[in-house]
Parts: C-alpha cells; structure tokens; sequence
C-alpha cells in the first residue's frame, strides 16, 4: 500500500502574512516584546505591522507612553520585516540582520489607545536593509518615524 508523502513544512518565512505574525507571537516568551506586550498583526517581504495596548508597563512617570517602548515596537517590526525579506531564518543567526543604526523622530505622544508600527523596506541590498517604520496612534496621528539599517553577515565557511 502506498503512503502519501508527508506535507513539506514551511519556514516561517514562507508563511502568508497573517500566519507568519501569529508563529512570531507564539514565540515571544522571556522576550522584551513579551512584558511590552508587541503582538505582530503581519509579517511579509516588504511590508510589517505590529502594536501594542497602552498601559502601565509602557508609561512614563507622566502617564505618556515612554520613547523607549516606542522604539522597542519600531525596533522589533522592522527587524522581523529584515528577516522576511531575506527569507531568512528568526533563530540562526548565520544571517540575521542585525540592526547596526537607528534613527528616529519623535513628533507627538499618547496616554492611552494602541500604538501601531508599520514598517517597509526602502532598500534590500545584499548585505544591507533599510527599513522606514511609521509609529501612530490608534486614530492614525503620527507619533514617531524611524529608520533602521540592518546588516546582514554572509554564511559562515
């Protein structure tokens, strides 16, 4: 009797969208995106979204969410869109990008709602990925812009 073959599994980065983002927060346990509370929403080759709820792990002594948390959340989608857009790997770091610049503007602020992040490359070189990241409100109001470079190492051997 003839048995099927068994389905190929995926890498995670050959997952859709939505379904990579859902691998990536099942994975966040002992991670700083953990007690922020960073839930990735989706997760391909160009374009990334992530947020987290505000509230008091995220919040300065004023009640305004802390710049750090901020760019922790523009830090952390701009990097799963740097691994995606390699098809690379989120545990090997053989060719992780690693992210070697951050730059940011901070334009405004929020004491409650969601904080979201979506994040594009604008350039995916061999060796570097930049990635533009746009932090809003839940209404959409700009909150910050980052840019990230990512390096990537080349295979070891």
């Amino acid at each position: 009797m003839a048995t099927e073959p068994s389905p190929v599994n995926p890498t995670p980065t050959e997952l859709p969208p939505k379904e990579l983002a859902d691998w990536l927060n099942e994975s966040v346990g002992g991670t700083l995106m953990e007690p922020l509370g960073i839930r990735a929403i989706e997760v391909g080759p160009q374009r990334a979204v992530a947020e987290f709820e505000v509230g008091p792990g995220v919040l300065t002594r004023t009640g305004y969410v802390h710049a750090g948390a901020m760019m922790s959340l523009a830090d952390t989608i701009a990097t799963y869109l740097a691994v995606a857009h390699i098809k690379g790997s989120y545990d090997d770091l053989d060719r992780f990008p690693v992210a070697i610049g951050l730059s940011s503007q901070i334009v405004s602020n929020v004491q409650e709602g969601t904080i979201r992040a979506e994040s594009q490359v604008v350039h995916g070189g061999r060796t570097l990925i930049v990635v533009e990241t746009r932090v809003t409100s839940g209404d959409g109001r700009l909150l910050a812009s980052v840019n990230t470079t990512h390096f990537v190492r080349g295979p070891r051997g």
